[in-house]
């Protein structure tokens, strides 16, 4: 009898974690569908991995700001981040992972686009801003800027800010080239709009990362 109760026990936590998989899954297809992840994505003050064999853009901008996060203890406190913009991005693949608790047990959102080995920069979005709490590539830039006070940081012709505190650090490209892209992000945020070829949504149970970067 014993065994038999915990076999339930068991069956029910899966049967629930599942169902809660689910309803994410269900809702975050939904949210894609209208354009709303393309808007804001950020995950309560916790970073996530996002990676990409390659990004060319133009009007980049980054700046040194802070962001607030999530404390083990329950606390909040701020956290420094380089908030990097690009008027127009073009991405060769792209791969975000999402580690979450669901009753206790860890799970990882994955989300993933474009085809990281075929070269071909095959996803494009307009007005991307990345809020990273480190950012990894090998870049290269035109018409560099540097040393610029954040508020007057622009990326290219957009209209879009990235609201840099005055006196900040800040300085901004006409063009920049990443190449094996690696950010552990805080939020990420496209006022224009995303186009995602080949789209796939997973979880996986345990936590787990991109590998599109070695």
């Amino acid at each position: 009898m014993q065994e038999t109760t915990l076999g339930r026990t068991r069956w029910g936590r899966f049967t629930a974690v599942t169902g809660v998989a689910g309803i994410a899954m269900a809702t975050l297809g939904i949210a894609l569908a209208q354009g709303l992840l393309a808007a804001s994505f950020n995950v309560n003050g916790k970073p996530f991995q996002i990676e990409s064999a390659a990004l060319a853009g133009d009007g980049f901008g980054a700046i040194m700001d802070k962001v607030t996060k999530d404390n083990a203890d329950g606390t909040t406190s701020g956290q420094a981040v380089a908030r990097a913009g690009f008027q127009t991005a073009n991405l060769n693949g792209l791969c975000a992972a999402v580690h979450q608790s669901v009753l206790g047990l860890p799970f990882t959102l994955k989300i993933a686009a474009g085809n990281p080995n075929d070269a071909v920069n095959d996803i494009a979005a307009q007005d991307l801003v990345l809020d990273g709490e480190s950012v990894n590539a090998n870049a290269s830039m035109n018409g560099l800027a540097l040393g610029k006070s954040a508020d007057d940081v622009q990326m290219g012709t957009s209209t879009g800010s990235l609201g840099g505190t005055p006196g900040n650090f800040g300085l901004q490209s006409t063009t920049a080239n990443l190449n094996g892209l690696h950010a552990e992000a805080y939020s990420a945020t496209i006022a224009g709009t995303i186009n995602l070829t080949g789209l796939s949504l997973a979880i996986e149970s345990g936590s787990t990362n991109c590998t599109i970067v070695p």
